[in-house]
């Protein structure tokens, strides 16, 4: 005859409480990921921001590589650069960029070269119908050629620009931003087709340090208390009844 093992109703009823995860504990769990995730984020941010100003700098300037670009037509130009834009915008505000480097290196170093920002509708208008080529990313030199046919005038003979750098060799554009839209064109000084050249951005971004050390804060603090909730929500144990 087989054994029939009896669980009281208490005994059930304790089994349950200790297997079972709560509403409370699962979201304690959550949210404590959740800061964890976040706390990532910003100390990834913070370390990105600090390593670049310690070890990018280039004559107080936080700097890219040399990036290099070419093209039939005459002209190259950037997207769009909005400054000041709302949400996270601020970023790229004036006030955290500081004063802006371009450098612009022609591959054959007797070629005059010219280098200017306008804002994007009036360097639009310059460029309309022109064959030129867009630097759609930057930093992975991504590239969109736009058909056209030659420069009407050279660059120089414009009005638009509020910025610029010509001359042979090297030119190095310094701007001091301000909020809007902008684009950076460069182009043979006599309007002339195909360039070729290497090029580097930098800013001042005087405030990077701070801001890489708040984030770094930052983290730090939602790391700290993710951690501690995860603890809580793992090692919890429902109160038992003692008899």
């Amino acid at each position: 005859m087989s054994q029939t093992q009896i669980t009281t109703p208490a005994a059930a009823a304790q089994s349950a409480r200790q297997s079972r995860w709560t509403a409370s504990r699962i979201a304690t769990l959550a949210v404590g990921v959740l800061l964890v995730l976040v706390s990532l984020a910003l100390i990834g941010g913070g370390g990105t921001g600090l390593w670049a100003d310690l070890t990018q700098r280039d004559g107080g300037y936080v700097t890219s590589g040399d990036h290099t670009f070419s093209t039939a037509g005459s002209a190259l130009a950037t997207e769009p650069t909005r400054l000041g834009s709302s949400g996270v915008g601020w970023l790229y505000g004036p006030g955290v960029l500081g004063n802006v480097r371009i450098r612009v290196t022609p591959r054959n170093a007797g070629t005059a070269m010219f280098v200017g920002i306008a804002p994007t509708a009036a360097a639009d208008r310059y460029l309309a119908g022109v064959d030129h080529t867009v630097v759609t990313d930057f930093f992975k030199d991504r590239l969109e050629t736009v058909s056209g046919g030659a420069a009407r005038t050279a660059p120089g003979r414009q009005h638009i620009w509020v910025a610029t750098a010509s001359g042979p060799g090297t030119q190095t554009l310094l701007w001091k931003p301000s909020n809007g839209s902008w684009t950076v064109v460069v182009m043979n000084a006599d309007g002339t087709r195909g360039i070729d050249v290497s090029a580097s951005l930098g800013a001042r971004m005087s405030a990077v340090r701070w801001i890489a050390v708040g984030l770094l804060a930052a983290g730090a603090l939602f790391l700290a208390a993710g951690a501690l909730l995860l603890v809580v929500a793992i090692r919890r144990r429902p109160n038992t009844a003692t008899n």
